[in-house]
């Protein structure tokens, strides 16, 4: 395992679950993070019991590729550089396909497809220019298999893997 003092880690869908106790797992290692969501009160809250000097936190909407590239930039400007990204954020609606929740399709695609996307490219050249990082890209047991009502969810976790693999 490698040494997570001042490793810095840049964390989307960082106010809440799973990206909150990964922000607060790593600070205790000794990392640095860098928070996006789109809860900024819940960020800051965060920020303040980690210690604003192992935090950096933007509002970030991962569907915005310009806020996620500012994110990583708040990072980079702070830390001198993203060791890792933890791509987390998502949403996941569920219905039947004959509910026909065409706007919930769009914003899952949005967020769960385009939103890795955007995180991968926010810091991909970066860490290819430093000849080293990490991404991990947050999945699930959807990826795998299709569960009732969450077909278009599954589609995108899928689509999660597929990405991480091509990498």
């Amino acid at each position: 395992m490698r040494d997570l003092n001042n490793m810095t880690v840049m964390i989307t869908g960082a106010s809440s679950g799973f990206g909150m106790v990964t922000a607060k797992m790593l600070v205790e290692q000794g990392a640095n993070v860098v928070l996006g969501a789109r809860r900024v009160d819940r960020l800051e809250a965060l920020s303040q019991e980690l210690g604003d000097a192992n935090v950096a936190f933007k509002e970030m909407d991962i569907t915005n590729k310009d806020q996620v590239h500012a994110l990583a930039q708040l990072g980079i400007d702070k830390f001198n550089k993203i060791d890792a990204l933890v791509n987390n954020a998502g949403i996941m609606p569920l219905s039947l396909l004959n509910a026909g929740r065409t706007d919930e399709w769009d914003e899952m695609i949005d967020t769960n497809v385009k939103g890795v996307l955007y995180g991968i490219d926010a810091v991909l050249q970066h860490m290819l220019d430093r000849g080293d990082g990490i991404i991990i890209n947050i999945s699930s047991v959807a990826g795998l298999r299709v569960f009732e009502g969450s077909a278009v969810y599954s589609a995108t976790k899928f689509a999660v893997r597929a990405i991480s693999e091509g990498l």
